[in-house]
This record gives structure tokens, C-alpha cells and sequence, in this order.
């Protein structure tokens, strides 16, 4: 969502503009009433003015600099991004896991949820806003990750996700693939995307085997350690208890050793 420093900049380049007219009137007119014609040649010559060129060039940067500010801001409170990427947290600090596959999870969560992600995204950013209102200055992540709503939310990810594998071996060896890919757009908003350029001297994205293990059951293995609350709104959800929906998928990971 646009904050109002976007347009609070355009404001303020716009009345400097403003400001040179008056003062390019009142220097032509001393004092005298201006007419139409004398106004529009006034602005004619500020639309040709180099004299305005520098002030462009750096009002340019500064909107940039905010619309980048502001595509950061998007990214750091991607509600829904962060609850489904925060159980690989721990891989991503201890450097077993590269940030760099961040844009081909997304990419991942979004072949497998469709049109369901959007709305998983909407009540993310609800519980959050709900959260940051009632707790204020106290909001913490933490407090976001471990809300009731949230937790459900991710639950059905993760049982749509274990669905997806029906055919585990030929979906593994997608996901592996779809993992080492170089990506060269990254998504700022679900309609806005820059392109980022790649070296062919890059290296290529280490994700083999020994990655797919460890981040299915970073992602998995708290679903089989469920406190027992957890367990009864588990229950409570989807009817039944988490082996019976994703037992199949847990089997086949458990051949594979981290």
C-alpha cells in the first residue's frame, strides 16, 4: 500500500514549480495586472527553462528513492510471505539454506495455492492490523506467528502443499529444479516486477537433495509435535488429526536423511 510520501513529494516539486512562476510574474509585471496571454508565455518559458533541469534530475532520484522505500516496506511486511518462510528461518541464519531461493518459494506458493493465496494474504494482513491495534508498540512478528488464525492459515498450506507431492518422485525432481533456478524478475506487488540481471559466471543455485530434506522438514516436522491445544484446533479445522491429511508425504520424507 502507497504511504503518503509518494504524493506528499510530488506536492512539494510541484509548488516549487509554482513558486517560480510567481516570481517570474512579478518580476514581468511589476506590479501591474497580468493577462492571459502575458501568463501562458510566462509558463511557456518555464516548460523550456534549463534552468530547471538539475532541480528534475534530483526530484527524479528522491521519488525514486521513496518508491524504492516503499516497494521495501511491502516486501519486509508481506504478512502471508513471512509465516509460511518463518519456520525455514533457522536455515536461512546458520546459512544452510541460500536467501536467494526466497523469490522461487514464493513462486512455489503460488503454483500450488492459485487464487487461494491472494485471500491467504488478505487474512494475513487482517490478523496483523487486529494485532498491531490491540497491542500497539508491543507488536512482535512472534506474536503475529503464534495468533490462532495464523496458524491455521499455514496448516492448510502445508496440507495443500503434502497434496501436491501425490507423485513424489517426479515432484521432487521439479521442486528441486524450480529451486535452482535464477529468477530474472523479482516481484515487488502482485502487478509490479523489475528485472534483475544475471552473470553467466554466476554460480549456480546449490539445492540438491540434502536441501530438499532439510526444508520440508523445517517446514513439517512442527506439524507432528503439535502441542496439544494445537492438536484440537487441528482437529477442530479439518476433522481429523495432521497424519491422516499429509501421513503419505511424511512417510516418503522420512527416506530421505538430512
Amino acid at each position: 500500500m502507497m504511504t503518503g510520501r509518494g504524493p506528499e513529494h510530488l506536492r512539494k516539486t510541484t509548488n516549487v514549480v509554482l513558486d517560480a512562476l510567481v516570481r517570474a510574474a512579478e518580476q514581468a509585471l511589476h506590479g501591474h495586472a497580468i493577462d492571459m496571454r502575458t501568463l501562458e508565455a510566462l509558463v511557456a518559458e518555464l516548460k523550456d527553462s534549463v534552468a530547471f533541469d538539475d532541480f528534475y534530475r534530483r526530484s527524479y532520484r528522491e521519488l525514486m528513492e521513496v518508491v524504492e522505500g516503499e516497494s521495501m516496506e511491502q516486501r519486509r511486511t508481506n504478512a502471508f510471505g513471512r509465516l509460511m518462510l518463518h519456520p525455514l528461518s533457522g536455515l536461512f541464519s546458520e546459512d544452510r539454506l541460500d536467501r536467494v531461493l526466497v523469490p522461487n518459494i514464493f513462486s512455489f506458493l503460488h503454483m500450488v495455492l492459485g487464487d487461494e493465496e491472494a485471500v491467504a494474504a488478505e487474512r494475513c494482513n487482517a490478523i496483523v492490523k487486529t494485532l498491531k491495534d490491540d497491542l500497539g508498540d508491543h507488536f512482535t512478528w512472534d506474536s503475529f506467528y503464534a495468533d490462532a488464525e495464523a496458524k491455521v492459515i499455514s496448516w492448510h498450506v502445508l496440507v495443500k502443499i503434502a497434496a501436491s507431492f501425490k507423485r513424489y518422485d517426479l515432484r521432487k525432481d521439479w521442486f528441486i529444479k524450480l529451486m535452482q533456478y535464477r529468477p530474472t524478475t523479482v516481484s515487488l506487488a502482485s502487478n509490479a516486477f523489475v528485472t534483475k540481471e544475471h552473470s553467466p559466471y554466476d554460480d549456480p543455485i546449490q539445492f540438491g537433495e540434502r536441501e530438499f530434506c532439510m526444508f520440508f522438514h523445517a517446514l513439517f516436522d512442527p506439524l507432528q509435535n503439535l502441542d496439544r491445544k494445537d492438536e484440537a484446533a487441528f482437529h477442530k479445522e479439518f476433522g481429523t488429526d495432521p497424519h491422516h491429511l499429509i501421513g503419505g508425504f511424511l512417510v516418503n520424507l522420512a527416506t530421505c536423511a538430512i
